[in-house]
């Protein structure tokens, strides 16, 4: 008996370490650190599949911590003047993307820097609830306006060494109470002519879950519903960007504890018509996306989407690109 009971201590005492390391090791920020870039595939089960909907893949990579704990990605949006993507992170960093691209392809990941995100008092901004930052966009003039949860609000940086500036843009007039961890999720266009997003669905009557101003106009309520085919595991809107002639791109993300993760590209017109691009589940490649970034080459729109991994050791940061193609037959996917 006495053997028997020793042996229960033992794997109890076992068990708890396992699981104790375990969680060390998801919850460590620096647990996946790598200097290894690795190339994504559209398709688990088809690596050769390069369409999903009404978008054409053009590469995809799995970016590691990079020794500078790169990750929690969420805000994302193209630099057309130094050829970068700017990202932010949930704990309130800039964060320059080069993005190595062949014939239009993404194929790997150059330098990547990153910055922390100044208060108001100069200082770097710390903690959930003053540096959880989600959602970023330009501003009128120049510079860059900033969404934040737990503390909802959106502020404005002059530039990326700037002290945050407060804004009249309020959200909580427009959504009412939000979640702590279901704040401006997305922010598209400038104070003129501005999209903003909370991370919830369209509530009962069509309650809103985003806002739009027109030019010179207020903020007005609107329902966004995700793409019909994720409507089911209730995907809420990650994150948006507004192309040249208007047109608003918006990502919506869902996590369901038996299918995982899914996301879908919407796309509103300047005249309100709304289209769906794409929906991404499994097989196909697919993780925590809360960032899209929209680049336009001629007639040519691309969009750029980004994973937040949570520093996580059970999620990644994926990078993937895709060209907006003409309205034609659609995958089994779209």
């Amino acid at each position: 008996m006495r053997g028997t009971r020793s042996w229960i201590a033992v794997c109890c005492v076992l068990l708890i370490l396992g699981a104790a390391a375990a969680y060390a090791y998801i919850h460590k920020p620096l647990a996946a650190d790598s200097a290894q870039v690795l190339t994504v595939s559209l398709s688990q089960d088809d690596p050769a599949l390069d369409r999903a909907g009404d978008l054409l893949f053009l590469g995809g990579v799995d970016i590691p911590r990079m020794g500078q704990n790169i990750g929690g990605l969420s805000g994302l949006r193209w630099d057309p003047e130094s050829g970068r993507l700017l990202a932010i992170t949930d704990d309130a960093r800039w964060v320059w993307i080069t993005p190595l691209e062949g014939e239009g392809d993404l194929t790997g990941i150059g330098p990547i820097t990153s910055s922390p995100m100044l208060g108001s008092d100069g200082v770097p901004l710390t903690g959930k609830e003053q540096g959880d930052s989600e959602s970023l966009t330009r501003s009128a003039d120049g510079g860059w306006l900033v969404g934040f949860e737990r503390q909802h609000r959106v502020a404005r940086f002059a530039d990326l060494g700037a002290r945050a500036q407060d804004t009249d843009i309020e959200p909580l007039p427009i959504f009412g109470t939000l979640e702590d961890n279901g704040g401006l999720e997305a922010l598209a266009g400038n104070e003129d002519a501005l999209l903003l997003c909370a991370e919830r669905g369209v509530g009962g009557q069509g309650s809103a879950n985003c806002a739009l101003r027109s030019r010179g106009g207020e903020l007005e309520p609107l329902a966004l519903e995700p793409p019909a085919a994720i409507a089911e595991f209730a995907a809420v809107p990650t994150d948006a960007d507004r192309g040249n002639d208007g047109s608003l791109y918006i990502l919506f993300r869902s996590y369901d504890p038996v299918i995982g993760n899914t996301a879908g590209i919407a796309m509103m017109a300047a005249d309100g018509t709304r289209s769906d691009l794409a929906t991404l589940r499994a097989p196909l490649t697919v993780d925590n996306f809360e960032g899209l970034a929209v680049r336009e080459e001629g007639d040519r729109t691309f969009l750029y989407i980004v994973s937040d991994d949570n520093f996580s050791g059970g999620q990644r940061t994926l990078l993937m690109k895709f060209e907006v193609l003409p309205e034609g037959p659609k995958s089994p996917e779209s």
